[in-house]
């Protein structure tokens, strides 16, 4: 049985889970701090190209601007004035011109970088996908194979769009007569005429159209035939649901809808509010007794695979295999939920006999053909290392809902006392031997007070007595989490003066303060 339930009623955060026969199998959150963007579309500014990267940065109204490389540029004609006027005219009278552009972000913004933005417009419904700026392009999804494919090639040509645009029909499309595809795709060229007339009305940077709410987006994106009901904990999110379903003629699901008003919360009463808070961990444990742990960076997932108390085996192979085995199915599950995307790398325990080995790569390739993401696998390597790379379909969960920790900034290690004074009065040696340097200025942590005062005077007597006309200064802030520091070397320079202050001012640092 499958069940989609919404959760929307804290006002801050709307959850939506999906349960198929209890297993939670998609989670999607949106907080009103961090709402997603992808798919809007906006009217934007050109302010910056840059020629190394191939690629122009966009105003496009929020606080980071959005990267759009040469080749996400469909219009001909404002690609060659733009590259003309780059090559042969002053850049900067270029820039004063203030060109305006409609883009779509495909790719949401991370911490360190801007949104990834396109001029090839997708709408996207729960059928098809309209894409108004390619030409008489007509595709079908490559999730649909075999004879299913060869069925939509012989009635795709009964699709009428306007000369200028194409289409894709999606997976879903296959369960639907021409008749519903031709009426969805009707209502994307009308919600395409609204684009254009508020691009047109609107001044940039500015939004032109906002992609629907995490609800609207979970129903086109999750919402199947196979879905047996549809609980909703909060009733007037009901009227958006039902304008929706009349708005694309489907009226099929409204008699799988139900409200919730049991006391107990809706999450808790399907026992699922634990099974999320596991997603969040480093470590998975297996059944057999092993365990996976993931770690995440940018660009790169590594997950290692360990037996640890797996002692229900025969042999070592039989251990290496089986463990395996189980845990490339909770590695597909965790990566799915997660959205993890980019190269993600598995460390297996080491296996001898090769038929093992291809056992697993077709059992991963079998789970792979459940994802909607374009997922790329490499073999296993001669170290048990197997590398696949994964699309990324929306944010990772863990974006929204964690922040890095101010103590160790993310390295998930913090140094003991004596080693983090011993490396600062190290620094301050480094500066204060310098020729230009006047004075070397501390911002410590208010908790290290004692251990300044107690254990390290010695240290600074010495560096006294070497450099007797500089002096060392050290404040102590509350604002500071232990283990981080600031050093700074003054010298004549007024900047570093300026820069100082403001950071004194920051942390906020009571005059507690130690002259050398």
């Amino acid at each position: 049985m499958k069940i989609m339930l919404i959760n929307s009623v804290e006002k801050e955060e709307t959850r939506i889970a999906i349960l198929d026969n209890d297993k939670l199998c998609h989670l999607n959150i949106e907080n009103n701090i961090n709402k997603k963007n992808k798919h809007n579309i906006y009217k934007g500014k050109i302010v910056k190209f840059e020629k190394s990267l191939d690629a122009f940065f966009i105003n496009y109204g929020v606080k980071k601007n959005g990267f759009l490389p040469i080749k996400e540029i469909y219009n001909f004609d404002l690609y060659y004035n733009i590259y003309n006027y780059i090559n042969y005219k002053d850049k900067n009278n270029f820039f004063q011109l203030n060109l305006d552009i409609l883009v779509q972000v495909i790719k949401e913004e991370t911490k360190n970088k801007g949104a990834f933005l396109t001029t090839y417009i997708s709408l996207p419904g729960i059928y098809s996908v309209l894409m108004p700026n390619s030409i008489n392009k007509e595709g079908i999804s490559k999730k649909i194979t075999g004879d299913c494919r060869n069925r939509i090639k012989n009635f795709i040509s009964f699709i009428k769009v306007p000369n200028n645009m194409g289409f894709i029909i999606r997976t879903e499309g296959l369960k639907v007569s021409i008749e519903s595809l031709q009426k969805e795709i009707d209502i994307k060229i009308k919600l395409w005429n609204k684009i254009k007339k508020n691009y047109k009305s609107i001044k940039s940077p500015g939004l032109v159209y906002k992609e629907n709410d995490i609800v609207i987006k979970t129903f086109k994106d999750c919402l199947h035939k196979d879905t047996d009901e549809i609980i909703i904990d909060n009733p007037k999110i009901l009227k958006k649901i039902y304008r929706y379903f009349f708005y694309i003629s489907n009226i099929s699901f409204l008699k799988n809808i139900k409200i919730y008003n049991k006391n107990i919360p809706l999450f808790s009463f399907y026992k699922i509010e634990s099974k999320i808070n596991n997603l969040f961990k480093r470590k998975i444990m297996l059944r057999s007794g092993g365990y996976i742990t993931i770690d995440s960076t940018e660009a790169l997932t590594a997950i290692d695979i360990n037996s640890f108390r797996s002692k229900k085996y025969n042999s070592i192979e039989d251990t290496a295999f089986n463990t395996n085995m189980e845990a490339i199915e909770e590695i597909f599950y965790q990566i799915k939920i997660r959205n993890l995307g980019g190269l993600i790398v598995i460390d297996l325990i080491d296996m001898e006999f090769l038929n093992n080995k291809k056992i697993l790569k077709n059992r991963l390739k079998k789970l792979i053909k459940m994802d909607k993401a374009k997922i790329e696998i490499g073999d296993i390597s001669k170290f048990g290392l197997l590398e696949m790379s994964r699309q990324r379909l929306s944010s990772v969960l863990q974006i929204y809902n964690y922040y890095l920790c101010n103590k160790c900034n993310g390295d998930g290690l913090l140094v003991d006392k004596e080693s983090f004074l011993l490396s600062i009065f190290r620094l301050v040696e480094e500066e204060i031997y310098k020729d230009n340097v006047y004075e070397v200025n501390i911002i410590v942590p208010e908790k290290t007070n004692i251990c300044f005062k107690n254990n390290k005077i010695n240290y600074i007597n010495n560096i006294k007595k070497i450099e007797k006309n500089k002096k060392i200064i050290i404040f102590f802030s509350k604002k500071i989490k232990y283990p981080n520091f600031f050093i700074f070397g003054l010298c004549k320079n007024k900047k570093k003066k300026n820069i100082l202050k403001k950071i004194i001012k920051k942390y906020n640092t009571n005059n507690t303060m130690i002259i050398y």
